[in-house]
């Protein structure tokens, strides 16, 4: 090369090979920020799709041949207007400075940015599109989808709601699929699947009116419940009214708008088998009469002591140590406590003075 090694006396930059430029760095500070042309002219504008802005109108501004208002103050201007300079001047002298905010060039359009950050043009926004300009990424999410129903449960030894993975108590691991959970049957993972699969969310929660135990019967209308499923990709799908599964069948299944706050008051009737220590006899169990329409007291340690009624019983023996009983009672009720628990007052085994012991329960319908 034949002036290799020179510098340039106008410029200082040095005559050498184009490789060069791949070995040696070099950085500059602006004077003032820049828009990228690829953020700012193609189609569709990222930056005017940011800022909700017609690309004629960022262009006016990134060239310096606008101004944009920020805040208009006290003047008859609107916010993001587009003035010439002459209007900006006539304003000046007939305002003052400091009475309204106005803007030019890539740094008021960086400035506009940020603030779009915290603002929403909708609060619940039935689609929510979030895009990574640097990364050139989008996450969307839909609005949750609300599910009221009730389930009827007439096989035992199904629980009511999954288990955590007892090796990762939930986290997620190799064993559970990285799922949290068992991959036990129960009547939540039914009713999960069920809606996962029917409107294609990721994830199902559920809140249950009451519960049971795994061993207990659902019998009637069924157990309410409460479902929000999450992300859903097909929400508009017609849901029937009622369906069998696996192991449960679901009846009045409707979409809501939302689901209602709080706790819910709901009566159960049930019917429970019981198990005495002693003998037991008609004329004892004529001592339960006592317990219709009177209250329940449950001061358990961390509870408060709440009330709660029983408003009807039967009973009938069923052997020399066992009989059955039917209540109907407000839910909430520790049902087996209520029969051998001294903590509930008062309970069964302390009326019959004989040791109860809850042999089998089940749920013959839920009232709300």
């Amino acid at each position: 090369m034949k002036y290799k090694g020179i510098i340039c006396e106008k410029c200082g930059t040095e005559v050498t090979l184009s490789r060069v430029r791949r070995e040696r760095l070099a950085h500059i500070d602006l004077a003032s920020p820049v828009a990228h042309i690829l953020f700012f002219k193609s189609l569709p504008s990222r930056i005017g799709a940011l800022l909700n802005i017609t690309l004629k109108s960022l262009e006016k501004i990134l060239y310096f041949e606008e101004y944009i208002v920020i805040e208009p103050g006290l003047t008859d201007l609107k916010q993001y207007q587009l003035i010439t300079e002459e209007k900006y001047q006539e304003l000046l002298d007939k305002y003052g400075e400091g009475k309204f905010e106005v803007g030019i060039g890539a740094e008021i359009i960086k400035k506009l940015s940020r603030r779009t950050k915290s603002k929403r043009i909708v609060d619940n926004p039935d689609l929510f599109i979030q895009a990574n300009f640097k990364d050139e990424s989008c996450t969307i999410r839909t609005k949750p989808l609300f599910v009221y129903g009730r389930y009827n449960k007439k096989i035992r030894k199904l629980p009511q709601k999954q288990v955590l993975c007892k090796s990762c108590n939930g986290i997620g691991c190799h064993n559970c699929n990285f799922d949290g959970l068992e991959t036990l049957e129960s009547v939540e993972s039914n009713i999960s699947n069920f809606l996962i699969k029917k409107f294609d969310g990721n994830q199902v929660k559920i809140n249950w009116i009451g519960g049971e135990d795994q061993s207990s019967l659902v019998l009637g209308d069924g157990r309410p419940f409460f479902a929000k499923i999450l992300n859903p990709k097909r929400r508009n799908r017609i849901l029937r009214k009622s369906l069998k599964l696996e192991d449960i069948s679901l009846s009045e299944l409707k979409k809501i708008p939302i689901p209602p706050k709080g706790s819910i008051a709901f009566k159960s009737k049930v019917s429970i088998i019981i198990d005495t220590k002693k003998s037991i006899s008609i004329t004892q169990l004529k001592k339960l009469d006592i317990l219709k329409n009177s209250e329940i007291h449950d001061a358990g340690k961390n509870k408060k002591n709440t009330q709660k009624r029983i408003y009807k019983i039967s009973y009938k023996k069923l052997g020399k140590t066992s009989f059955l009983l039917d209540l109907l009672l407000d839910g909430g009720i520790p049902i087996k406590s209520f029969i051998q628990n001294s903590e509930i007052t008062p309970n069964v085994s302390e009326l019959l003075d004989n040791q109860c012991r809850c042999k089998s329960l089940d749920f013959k319908n839920i009232i709300l």
